[in-house]
């Protein structure tokens, strides 16, 4: 499938269509498919316009149904829409009626303008329509009409679910591609090294922590990382060692406070925690008279991780604000645990007047 997807994408390549040449496109792929069910579905025994009436009402309806399940219907279940059911249920309702009153308006156009003149064709149970419209829900015509769109439409289902498979195949590629560039950020390195050294002039009995911390978080990165999973433990451990580190950096007037509890055990994808971590950093040092603190949470129970991280909000620009490990983003990691964590994970977060929150719940693997 993802070699299909990346032919598709050389085909059809998602991010540089715009609006105009996406409906462009559109249009072209419904004009060819008026053209197919012309050749295939015209009848020579009937005039030009019945023929034209009938196509254009089938491709009308093709179009409409195609429309409302790819762009109302199936998105509100891929989103977990809450009201899906309710909606879903009424949206089909729509397109019965739909169904209903345009076959209806045909039916009246074709007898009100005699289309059927001239032609040896039997259309008396088109007739039966016109004289009785509720005829077209007794004769059960209703339900191979659904079925006949359907099937006329199938092409537009299948490009529209290549198109699909291929955009999330892009995403994942490009998450993936960002996690990679996040892995070592030189601004952390470098100002690490820069305090560490301002460590060993003054002769700091800190330094040779600093540099243990230092060497097991660059092992980390550089050789577990590139892992698909990693034990929770040594997850932890990495928290721990850029938690230090990070005290080490910033003022004593900054209140860090990490706790874990349970039983560490169970595997998780590598650095899937830390974005969270740093951003709390990143965001919670204000000014000198600003109360600043950063609470984590690390929780095991029932097989299931739960991660809080608290943290006061800086009231300085974003431009003073320090530049810290990842850079992955909130964006990049939400769509990691989106493919990760399809439907095992919850993450809220809450943006407050002082404080953020965040709370990240996932079963370990």
């Amino acid at each position: 499938m993802e070699k299909i997807a990346e032919l598709f994408l050389k085909i059809y390549p998602i991010e540089r269509i715009s609006a105009k040449r996406r409906m462009l496109l559109h249009c072209i792929f419904w004009a060819i498919n008026f053209v197919f069910v012309w050749i295939t579905c015209h009848n020579n025994h009937t005039g030009l316009a019945f023929n034209f009436i009938t196509i254009s009402y089938f491709i009308i309806l093709d179009i409409i149904y195609f429309y409302t399940i790819t762009y109302v219907i199936i998105p509100l279940w891929s989103n977990y829409y809450k009201y899906k059911y309710i909606t879903t249920i009424l949206c089909i309702a729509a397109l019965i009626l739909c169904l209903f009153v345009l076959f209806y308006i045909r039916v009246q156009f074709i007898f009100d303008n005699n289309l059927t003149q001239g032609t040896n064709v039997d259309f008396s149970y088109l007739k039966k329509f016109y004289n009785d419209y509720t005829y077209l829900f007794k004769s059960g015509y209703i339900i191979s009409g659904i079925l006949e769109i359907f099937l006329t439409a199938l092409p537009a289902f299948f490009i529209k679910l290549t198109r699909s498979l291929a955009k999330n195949f892009s995403e994942k590629k490009e998450t993936e591609i960002a996690y990679l560039r996040s892995q070592i950020n030189p601004h952390f390195l470098t100002n690490t090294l820069n305090n560490i050294y301002s460590l060993s002039v003054t002769e700091d009995k800190r330094n040779s922590d600093a540099i243990l911390s230092l060497s097991s978080l660059l092992d980390y990165v550089l050789y577990e990382a590139n892992q698909p999973t990693i034990s929770l433990e040594k997850e932890v451990s990495f928290l721990s060692n850029f938690i230090e580190l990070e005290k080490m950096r910033n003022t004593k007037r900054l209140q860090v406070n990490f706790e874990v509890e349970g039983d560490i055990h169970g595997s998780i994808p590598p650095m899937i925690l830390i974005t969270f971590v740093e951003n709390a950093f990143k965001h919670s040092i204000g000014d000198l008279f600003s109360n600043c603190f950063i609470k984590i949470l690390l929780k095991v129970e029932n097989e299931k991780l739960y991660f809080e991280v608290e943290n006061s909000k800086s009231n300085l620009p974003i431009n003073n604000q320090r530049k810290t490990f990842g850079g992955i983003g909130l964006t990049n990691i939400k769509k990691r645990l989106a493919t990760l964590f399809q439907n095992t994970h919850s993450l809220q977060i809450e943006n407050q007047e002082n404080e953020y929150v965040v709370k990240l719940q996932l079963e370990l693997i």
